[in-house]
């Protein structure tokens, strides 16, 4: 695990905490890619 995410997950205590975070955090991810997506396929047209 990198430092960014050791410190970032240093409050939790289990595995299920620090993967749910991390869902959350590549969820927002993977929202923010399809938007941009989207965005240049209109913008193209």
């Amino acid at each position: 695990m990198s430092s960014v995410l050791q410190k970032q997950h240093k409050n939790f205590f289990t595995a299920k905490e620090i993967m749910t975070n991390s869902k959350d955090l590549l969820g927002g991810q993977v929202a923010l890619a399809r938007q941009s997506a989207i965005t240049n396929l209109i913008n193209s047209q």
